[in-house]
């Protein structure tokens, strides 16, 4: 049994060479017609001096809906797993810390330390996710990026505070990740009542205000993405589904 493990660990690396070793030995020049088109084109047709942006949320939004719809697949069946591992009692005795002092009373996996830092990181982080997800047209960012780190905020904020909010709730992440989901399929479709194609920005392109689609799909796939992790992350620590 060690000896075929030792083997598919073999193949599988000598698999993966092959591979990578065609891209690096091949001579075939890469693509540059479509690069230069986006570079020529991509900030007068969307509006975005981003390229990325331009790109994921312009020329190839399709591929965007697909990778939302397989995070919602993937959150739905890690939640699904999670409830049925929640049943289960796990017994605090048998974790410890080196700072056993410290150790919060309602919740032996949080000390003060880390409450404080947590709690005073949390609306940083927050504000620079929201940062990220607002200006990815003209810098660096997103809507994906500034998901994970707004959704790095929530779970700072649950880690911060024993007082349930809002923000930190599940059931209430869980909704606001519905709707924005809902939000995106709304904004997928509203090029087919303005004549310009599903997925296609209902505003004239060439226009200032072109971006503000941009914008708008970067906000709802922030939220979408940084909903559904803080929900995820926030049930693997035992969050409540209380509304």
């Amino acid at each position: 049994m060690k000896y075929l493990r030792l083997a598919k660990q073999i193949f599988s690396v000598l698999l993966v060479a092959a591979v990578v070793s065609v891209v690096i030995i091949s001579d075939h020049s890469w693509p540059e017609q479509g690069r230069d088109y986006l570079f020529a084109n991509a900030l007068s047709e969307t509006g975005a001096s981003n390229t990325v942006s331009s790109i994921y949320l312009g020329y190839r939004a399709m591929d965007t809906l697909g990778e939302t719809l397989v995070l919602l697949v993937a959150i739905t069946g890690t939640m699904s797993i999670l409830i049925n591992l929640g049943k289960e009692k796990v017994d605090e005795e048998a974790v410890s810390f080196s700072l056993a002092p410290e150790k919060r009373p309602k919740n032996s996996l949080r000390t003060h330390l880390l409450e404080v830092v947590s709690s005073k990181l949390g609306p940083i982080v927050l504000l620079f996710g929201f940062y990220v997800m607002l200006y990815g047209h003209i810098s660096p960012g997103g809507g994906f990026q500034g998901g994970v780190i707004v959704a790095s905020a929530i779970v700072f904020l649950a880690l911060g505070t024993e007082t349930k909010s809002k923000l930190t709730n599940t059931t209430v992440l869980s909704r606001l990740e519905s709707l924005a989901f809902l939000a995106l399929i709304l904004a997928s479709i509203s090029g087919v009542f303005f004549e310009s194609g599903f997925f296609s920005n209902p505003i004239k392109p060439g226009t200032s205000l072109s971006v503000n689609f941009i914008i708008l799909l970067n906000i709802i796939i922030g939220l979408k993405v940084g909903t559904s992790i803080a929900t995820m992350c926030i049930a693997m620590m035992g969050g409540s589904h209380d509304s």
